[in-house]
């Protein structure tokens, strides 16, 4: 008999899901294009060294016939790297995209490991003027969605990438504290600050609780912390809110966000919302990416909105058929 299931992780769309997503998909994908974000589209596989170093159990390989080894894409924003290091576009330039990506997640936790994707890098042009830029889009596209209600969560990657730096931990503790910052394990935390001391073991004892309204997390941040590169980042994020203030009069702050993708260097952000456990959206500064492709160094910031979290968000309030 053939197989009528399908493989973990993936589904199928039908009717109203498939309706609506494509046209959450498309009026953002309008938007975008409307605002001069220059349309680009790439293949869905790629040789895996555009998106690691080294073999991730994360992501789906392939060999092809001739033995090369291919990944389905994890993400987008380092083909942009990739097309930016190996063709003749001019920089500065903005992109926009939409399209698949495919990345494993644990079984037991019953998430997709396919899913659809729409976003914006902007490339080359000065930092502040690229993250206001960034946010700003990422606010009109969210409500060109009809998101009924979202909040928008900042940190900084030059925090916690400076105290994995500076602590300079054995492998296995690295990835320890790790997971401790994610799930916000505060014995955990104490353990490790006890077994590695240093100067940010109050930060670190007390990263779990600086979550929340960004004036008072930042506030309390300071008090914790004497490092001039993690004071400097809390600066960023200062003046970030200020020149955000007039889009987002409310926002929150997380400093335990560690990078969802390595190639963050600045200020990220979150879009969270009341009916997606995760975040349907995220983003952020990332200069290092095109020196992985042998290019110069450029200022970039983008996002991507997950098209099928934002249906989950929106979906309770539309009229039709399931």
């Amino acid at each position: 008999m053939k197989k009528t299931t399908l493989p973990v992780g993936m589904h199928d769309k039908l009717f109203k899901r498939a309706r609506v997503t494509y046209k959450i998909e498309r009026d953002i994908s309008d938007f975008l294009m409307s605002q001069g974000f220059n349309r680009i589209e790439t293949p869905t596989l790629e040789h895996f060294e555009v998106f690691s170093d080294t073999i991730t159990k994360n992501n789906y390989n392939f060999f092809d016939k001739s033995g090369e080894l291919l990944t389905l894409r994890p993400d987008i924003t380092s083909q942009i790297g990739r097309v930016i290091a190996s063709t003749q576009v001019e920089t500065p330039i903005k992109f926009s995209y939409s399209g698949k990506v495919f990345k494993y997640n644990e079984e037991m936790r019953g998430l997709m490991n396919e899913h659809t994707q729409a976003g914006i890098e902007i490339v080359g042009y000065p930092a502040k003027e690229a993250v206001y830029e960034a946010i700003a889009s990422a606010k009109a596209s969210l409500d060109k969605a009809d998101i009924p209600s979202y909040q928008f969560e900042f940190s900084h990657a030059g925090i916690l990438q400076t105290i994995f730096e500076d602590l300079n931990l054995p492998v296995a503790a690295e990835k320890e504290l790790d997971v401790a910052i994610k799930d916000k394990n505060i014995t955990q935390l104490n353990e490790l600050t006890k077994k590695y001391p240093s100067e940010f073991d109050d930060f670190l004892k007390n990263l779990p609780y600086l979550f929340g309204e960004s004036h008072q997390v930042l506030n309390e941040a300071r008090k914790l912390v004497k490092n001039e590169a993690i004071l400097a980042a809390l600066t960023d994020l200062e003046e970030l809110l200020e020149q955000v203030s007039d889009i987002l009069p409310e926002s929150n702050i997380d400093l335990a966000q560690i990078p969802s993708m390595p190639y963050y260097t600045g200020v990220m952000f979150k879009v969270f919302g009341d009916k997606v456990p995760d975040a349907f959206a995220s983003g952020g500064r990332y200069d290092k990416l095109f020196e992985r492709f042998e290019a110069k160094k450029l200022t970039a910031v983008g996002w991507a909105v997950d098209i099928d979290a934002i249906y989950q968000a929106v979906h309770d309030s539309l009229e039709g058929g399931a």
